[in-house]
């Protein structure tokens, strides 16, 4: 028989997570968490969680009525889900053990997956979820409104594979530059973020602590240019590149200390970029291709809206807000811990559509579809 047969695709998706391998902390919060369970333990209430995000059930009743599919009952071992049961115990699990978890998988994927300047990029970007003021009043937005603010660090190896490698949560009124910090932590990685992060002071300080970047100029930033570098090839994949420059950015008492390159770029649909870098041992048109990655995070976070349920929070609670985020996450991570191992290039819609009917099937049901021949 082969060995996937003895697991459902469910099993198999959820066995990436190493229960055993977590932390001293994080096993002490699970045991308090199981201490008065009688039916939802932290394994079963993240099995049951998990699932729900993945299927896109809208609310606590939704995951209750999924209980009607007696094939989910013997997948969880329950016979049955109360929804103010879990709506209870949902909010307890904590954000550290869930984070560990994630973080679990990440390294898992990093050892798979190895990473390096040459090979990957490092996409950080932001984005809103808006909630109901009423609600969610812990969230204050703006005046009519409340929301969350999820910002991200995708790891991006190539078109094919990419992964959320950390992130931070935040009120949605929070700036974007306050967390790009936070987000960089390799040295010698190159980082690429959209303008609405430049900043003199921070372009100066991730060069001097040894960070590559990746960024577009703002319409008003002041350019000193100290030298031209010849193009040798114009054409990019989307465009046409104009120049490429050493350049001093600001003036005064406001401006950058190191001279950085800047690389324009007219698009296809007549749109002037200027990109600036602290690499200058790539071409021109990989400062451009780097940029132009970029759009894959915005793809990332539309997945989460529209493939995940993000948009519809379960608990009003703060942390039960954030947990459901981080959960959105870690299935994510299950699912591309499962694509690396089928070396495909499938993406991670197209193997959680397939997950939606072969769940409860020995996993090579699963496998075989995407197996080459």
């Amino acid at each position: 028989m082969d060995k996937y047969n003895v697991k459902t695709s469910f099993q198999k998706w959820f066995s990436a997570i190493n229960f055993s391998g977590l932390s001293e902390n994080s096993q002490s919060l699970i045991s308090d968490f199981d201490f008065y369970s009688k039916k939802l333990d932290f394994q079963t209430t993240l099995k049951v969680l998990l699932h729900a995000v993945y299927e896109e059930l809208p609310s606590y009743r939704e995951i209750d009525r999924a209980f009607l599919d007696q094939r989910l009952c013997k997948e969880l071992g329950i016979d049955s889900l109360c929804y103010s049961s879990l709506s209870r115990r949902a909010p307890e699990i904590k954000q550290e053990v869930l984070m560990e978890i994630f973080t679990q998988l990440v390294a898992r994927i990093s050892v798979q997956q190895p990473s390096s300047k040459t090979t990957s990029l490092q996409l950080i970007d932001s984005t809103t979820i808006p909630l109901n003021k009423a609600w969610f009043p812990w969230a204050k937005f703006r005046k009519t409104k409340s929301g969350i603010k999820l910002h991200l660090n995708l790891c991006y190896l190539d078109k094919t594979n990419q992964y959320p490698e950390s992130f931070t949560m935040t009120n949605a009124s929070e700036h974007d530059r306050n967390h790009l910090e936070v987000l960089v932590d390799k040295t010698q990685a190159t980082y690429v973020v959209d303008r609405g992060y430049f900043d003199y002071k921070l372009l100066d300080k991730l060069n001097r602590d040894g960070y590559f970047f990746v960024t577009r100029t703002k319409s008003n930033t002041k350019i000193t240019i100290l030298d031209q570098i010849e193009v040798a090839d114009t054409t990019t994949r989307d465009g046409t590149i104009i120049s490429d420059q050493q350049v001093i950015l600001g003036g005064g008492v406001n401006h950058v200390t190191e001279r950085f390159r800047l690389v324009t770029v007219l698009t296809k649909g007549q749109k002037i970029l200027r990109m600036v870098t602290n690499r200058f041992d790539v071409s021109p048109n990989e400062v451009a291709d780097m940029y132009q990655a970029r759009w894959q995070i915005e793809l990332f976070f539309k997945h989460l809206k529209q493939n995940l349920t993000i948009k519809r929070l379960y608990s009003h609670s703060e942390q039960g807000a954030i947990n459901q985020v981080i959960l959105t996450l870690i299935a994510t991570l299950l699912t591309y811990v499962i694509k690396i191992e089928l070396n495909t290039t499938a993406t991670l819609f197209q193997l959680k559509r397939t997950f939606h009917y072969l769940m409860f099937e020995p996993a090579e049901e699963w496998f075989k579809r995407y197996r080459p021949g």
